[in-house]
């Protein structure tokens, strides 16, 4: 395994141990309309005990549709309020998790997944539910590469940044540049993933501050 950029040493050969895989998968979105409640959410799931195995957001702006899209993946808990719902000329946040599982062991999971999801202050109505198998869990992009590639999108560039925003940054950003610069996420993903600090090593990894 070659990796790093050779920046702390280069590993030639390495033993990793491995679990047996779950055969299933619940996965879940919900909806915010403000950011606060959004990153509040995912901090309280990167930090808790008792979460789910993924956690994942994005944020959807000025999306026509969004809904309907839902409907070939996800059931909607409240499907007649859900109906109702529009996301266009709106900024939301989803919040998209997942928790895997054995058949055998579906009635605690499903006890867990209501008992965290009863914590978190996402619009009510706009609950998102689906079960699939692992695998096809873990291919799930496969299915935007298929509607991409029948845009002709998929070959053309796809520029990518990351970018690494601070607890005490991430509001004001999500101000400026949801609210006023991006009018639309129509081209792309936007993905917001919450990260723990403590897992960063400071002798490995610098930060601008």
């Amino acid at each position: 395994v070659l990796g790093g950029l050779g920046q702390f040493g280069i590993i030639t050969r390495a033993r990793i141990a491995l679990d047996p895989a779950p055969k299933m998968v619940k996965w879940i979105r919900v909806l915010y309309s403000d950011s606060y409640s959004f990153t509040k959410d995912q901090e309280q799931l990167i930090s808790s005990d008792t979460s789910f195995d993924y956690i994942e957001g994005f944020v959807v702006i000025n999306r026509t549709g969004l809904i309907n899209n839902w409907r070939s993946t996800f059931r909607p808990r409240d499907p007649i309020l859900v109906s109702q719902f529009s996301s266009e000329g709106k900024t939301l946040y989803c919040l998209e998790m997942a928790m895997y599982f054995n058949l055998e062991d579906s009635n605690i999971m499903n006890q867990r997944t209501e008992y965290i999801l009863s914590k978190l202050n996402y619009i009510r109505h706009t609950l998102f539910l689906s079960e699939v198998s692992y695998v096809d869990f873990l291919d799930r992009v496969h299915l935007s590469e298929i509607k991409l590639r029948e845009k002709g999108l998929w070959d053309v560039p796809h520029p990518w940044l990351n970018l690494l925003v601070p607890k005490s940054k991430i509001y004001s950003f999500a101000k400026e540049v949801f609210g006023h610069i991006l009018t639309d996420t129509s081209n792309g993903p936007i993905l917001i993933y919450p990260v723990n600090q403590s897992r960063y090593q400071l002798k490995t990894n610098y930060f601008l501050q």
